[in-house]
């Protein structure tokens, strides 16, 4: 049965599925746009990367805590500095299928798409289904930035 043009629907106690899939959506959004995460519970204060002009990706080393990791998306990029003074990076591609490594779980450097772990200080793999490390990039210290090649 129909209500009759113009009456006012009756109140509802659940959101619609039209409802459900906007909310997730903003909420995708403001999860993506924080677009960082660091091994010590997430850093969404760091700062974006940049260019050089020889092409190397350029990244504050205050963004990085000792034994922690930080994720830049844009430069598709993951930084750690295991001890202190130290800092390694690696290409976030995953050898598995090409997802990006985005997150971090128990110390470890966390493949979202299917679960692959990875040492953050060597990039090696700590569990599969990746058979393979990280891409480990080469990392200089100027100033306070960090400058990535590779």
């Amino acid at each position: 049965m129909t209500e009759p043009r113009g009456a006012a629907a009756p109140p509802s106690c659940c959101a619609s599925r039209r409802q459900l899939l906007r909310g997730a959506g903003a909420v995708s959004l403001v999860g993506a746009s924080a677009g960082l995460v660091s091994a010590c519970g997430g850093s969404p204060s760091a700062s974006s990367a940049s260019t050089a002009p020889d092409g190397a990706v350029v990244v504050p080393a205050s963004d990085t805590a000792v034994g922690a990791s930080t994720y830049y998306a844009d430069a598709r990029v993951i930084v750690s500095q295991p001890e202190e003074g130290t800092f390694v990076a690696f290409d976030s591609t995953c050898p598995h299928q090409g997802c990006s490594v985005s997150d971090t779980e128990g110390g470890e450097l966390l493949c979202p798409c299917h679960g692959s772990r990875f040492d953050p200080a060597t990039g090696d793999v700590v569990h599969g289904p990746a058979t393979t490390g990280l891409t480990a990039l080469d990392v200089t210290v100027e100033g306070g930035d960090l400058m990535v090649r590779g």
